[in-house]
């Protein structure tokens, strides 16, 4: 991402990082503060870029749907489509599970907070691997293999269902299996 501007890329790549280790831990309402930070960031970034001012870091952006829908509306020589449309359609995504969706926020029937999250996430990951593939000056082969080790999806090493769980990580004797079983998600009084 050496093309984005210096003062973008520690606001989008902190955040991502984030969106990636709360994943990781399982701690969803966490990921979705996160996930916000990073939009917040790409948007700005999409600004500069697309309208060539962009809201400064510090100031409160006012309503996230009509900035990104200025986005939308530039016109088409401005940028690229996916910077333009589906860049902002994605944030405004994003925004939405986390705000209207009950992250963080006790809520109706069934708990969705997981699935939302590993949304969230998703699309996190999308936009970066958006942002490498316009922005890189890395040969196409090492650009190819960051974008590629994102969209990896990574499966968890324990199932855990209704209260059942199961060890999806093949190859482990029984023994090997205890330690996931204690220490994953849903045991944090073993962590």
């Amino acid at each position: 991402m050496a093309n984005v501007p210096s003062q973008f890329r520690p606001k989008i790549i902190k955040p991502f990082l984030e969106v990636k280790k709360r994943l990781a831990e399982g701690n969803d309402e966490t990921l979705g503060l996160a996930a916000g930070k990073f939009c917040e960031a790409v948007l700005r970034l999409l600004q500069h870029g697309i309208l060539k001012v962009s809201i400064p870091f510090g100031q409160k952006i006012p309503d996230l749907s009509v900035e990104c829908r200025k986005l939308v509306e530039s016109p088409k020589t401005a940028g690229s489509e996916s910077l333009r449309v589906v860049m902002p359609r994605a944030i405004v995504f994003i925004y939405t599970l986390r705000n209207k969706r009950g992250i963080g926020h006790v809520g109706g029937d069934v708990d969705a907070n997981r699935i939302d999250a590993m949304t969230m996430a998703r699309t996190c990951d999308w936009i970066m691997c958006e942002l490498i593939r316009i922005n890189h000056n890395l040969s196409l082969e090492e650009a190819q293999d960051i974008v590629d080790s994102l969209a990896q999806r990574n499966m968890p090493d324990v199932w855990n269902v209704a209260g059942k769980k199961r060890v999806l990580r093949k190859g482990l004797t029984f023994r090997d299996q205890v330690p996931p079983l204690l220490l994953g998600p849903g045991n944090s009084g073993f962590r």
